[in-house]
């Protein structure tokens, strides 16, 4: 009774505020998935960082969930394949070829944003990543989306979806982890630095010469 009762609630709120709806479900799912990344894979313990499970929150409820959402409402109303299999097989490759993309890209983008990373970093993220990312999810979300066009409702798909989501967040949270761990290693490598200190060098030395031969032009 418990159950059916939630159930109706939810079938209420998607009715009336579907937005707000699909960015709770979404942010809280982003949030356990980085949990499980956090406290399962990298075991931080104590040491569990708050600020990325935030990060991650805020793009799931601020982004993710409201683009998914639309996107699940767009693709049911388009698609008017009368056989259930040929519906489900039409909204998972348009899902694939349109949307997983994207949405990865507004993942390690919004993320990014999220960070305070520069456009240079951004790129270097993308450059590192993205390739990576999007071959593991079409590793991942063709079954799971084909299930769920198939077989789920379309009042709850977006929901299903996010269940889903739960563990392909908790590996976009470590890909973002390893992928920043290799900015930084980057960043602080030693011939890095000495290109850095070797450039300042070479303007030091160049403004010493611009200046005598100033001084020199003056005597003369």
């Amino acid at each position: 009774m418990g159950f059916q009762l939630l159930v109706q609630k939810y079938q209420a709120q998607l009715t009336e505020r579907p937005i707000r709806t699909f960015a709770i479900q979404s942010g809280t799912m982003q949030l356990i998935g980085d949990g499980i990344t956090q406290q399962v894979i990298e075991k931080r313990g104590k040491a569990h960082d708050p600020w990325r499970s935030l990060r991650m929150l805020t793009y799931g409820a601020c982004i993710g969930g409201p683009v998914v959402g639309t996107w699940f409402g767009i693709i049911n109303r388009v698609v008017t394949v009368k056989h259930w299999f040929g519906a489900a097989l039409t909204r998972t490759a348009m899902d694939q070829v349109l949307f997983t993309p994207v949405i990865l890209g507004c993942f390690m983008g919004g993320i990014s944003l999220l960070e305070r990373r520069s456009m240079d970093e951004i790129h270097e993220k993308f450059q590192t990543s993205y390739v990576q990312g999007l071959t593991n999810a079409y590793r991942f979300w063709p079954f799971a989306n084909l299930f769920v066009f198939s077989v789920v409702p379309m009042m709850y798909r977006p929901l299903v979806n996010s269940t889903f989501a739960i563990g392909w967040n908790s590996y976009l949270s470590y890909l973002n982890q390893a992928t920043n761990q290799q900015l930084q290693h980057h960043t602080m490598s030693p011939d890095n630095n000495t290109t850095a200190i070797a450039a300042t060098q070479h303007r030091k030395n160049t403004t010493i010469v611009n200046g005598s031969s100033t001084s020199l032009s003056e005597q003369s």
